[in-house]
């Protein structure tokens, strides 16, 4: 079995090659590679990830050198559905649009030409949706020309390395779009995506019980030999856990981090997701509001859902810490379970009436009826106590 080298940023345009401008663009491109790489080899600090930002739009800078620098209708630009980055805040989007009023825009963004004569954002989704606050009708673009462009799997995984080492991706983003790339590379698993975090669960649980689960934090920076030594040599018991972990130490993502933190996103509820999307709302937020379910809150769907859009809003406008954010959830879930157990104390009672009203008195036996008198006669002076 073998694994798979993760796309740099310069192999998406590694395709060029029909004229001497283009064979020159190529060489200045693997330069930019192999200093990509280096960065991508060590643990990001603060300077480093600009570095590899200003690599990034040094790319966008040869396209410029290869086709010139265009101004396209906003109107005429269609965002990639299947790009990995799918949370746009707004908050986020009315900053960058305020930075475009102030300062205009910096950099081209990166544009597919479609044969219909529209455009595909390769690049810079951000400042398209941005624009129209801006009032900017038109954008400066440079073109990534359609023959240039390889399979779709291999696009895609050139995005979600770009977007992982820059850090652009929501928790919920980037769970999305591992599944959706350990399916580009195993289409055996087309259909089975569900079952994606059950094997990679059951593998790290395996690893936790032979007391083998620290191996996998250097393993992850470790070069491709000596990943590709240690997936050979590790007791995967299915075919499939092996395909998962290998895609993620490709991608330099540890598999525990993401069994832990960032697969559980997929199963939180589907209005939170839309938060998500709209707010960007941090995933330890997330999982403590996904805490209030039907089931925990025990009522019906359409009610749970209620409650946890009015906590969600609560959280969202008045920004509300982790630590607030817990303490909201926990007096929520202690308010109707309180309410919940008065209920079933109700209940009780009502059946316990009931159950009384039913006895057949003249069947009983003496001493079972001095014994019931004595037991009615106390509740009763109780009862009267209370009322």
């Amino acid at each position: 079995m073998s694994s798979k080298k993760p796309v740099e940023i310069s192999q998406l345009f590694g395709q060029a090659g029909q004229s001497q401008q283009i064979h020159q663009l190529k060489s200045q491109i693997e330069k930019l590679e192999t200093e990509i790489t280096q960065l991508r080899a060590n643990v990001f600090s603060p300077e480093e990830k600009s570095v590899l930002e200003q690599q990034i739009e040094q790319l966008t800078n040869q396209l410029v050198t290869q086709g010139g620098v265009h101004e396209i209708a906003v109107s005429l630009i269609d965002p990639d559905p299947a790009q990995p980055r799918q949370t746009f805040p707004s908050l986020v989007i009315q900053e960058r649009a305020e930075s475009l009023r102030r300062q205009g825009q910096q950099n081209p963004i990166v544009l597919i030409p479609q044969l219909d004569g529209r455009y595909k954002l390769f690049d810079g989704e951000l400042r398209w949706r941005a624009a129209p606050l801006a009032e900017m009708t038109k954008l400066k673009a440079v073109f990534l020309p359609k023959k240039e462009i390889p399979d779709e799997a291999v696009v895609f995984e050139g995005q979600l390395v770009t977007s992982i080492h820059s850090q652009k991706l929501h928790d919920l983003d980037l769970a999305t779009a591992l599944i959706r790339l350990i399916i580009f590379k195993y289409p055996d698993f087309i259909d089975r995506e569900d079952e994606i975090p059950k094997f990679l669960n059951a593998f790290i649980n395996r690893l936790v019980r032979s007391q083998k689960i620290q191996d996998l934090a250097p393993i992850k920076d470790a070069d491709l030999i000596t990943q590709q030594e240690w997936l050979e040599t590790s007791e995967f018991k299915e075919q499939e856990e092996y395909e998962i972990v290998s895609v993620l130490l490709g991608l330099q993502l540890n598999p525990v981090s993401v069994n832990n933190n960032i697969f559980p996103m997929l199963k939180v509820e589907e209005d939170l997701k839309v938060i998500i999307r709209s707010e960007g709302l941090e995933s330890s937020k997330i999982k403590e509001l996904n805490k209030l379910s039907a089931e925990q809150l025990k009522i019906d769907e359409s009610q749970a859902i209620a409650i946890r859009t009015q906590i969600t809003q609560r959280v969202v406008q008045e920004k509300l810490s982790l630590s607030q954010t817990k303490t909201l959830v926990k007096q929520t879930l202690e308010k109707y379970n309180a309410s919940n157990n008065k209920t079933k104390h109700e209940k009780q009672v009502d059946k316990t009436i009931k159950d009384i009203q039913s006895i057949d008195l003249k069947s009983l036996e003496s001493t079972r009826l001095s014994k019931l008198h004595q037991v009615l006669q106390k509740t009763l002076r109780e009862i009267e106590t209370l009322m």
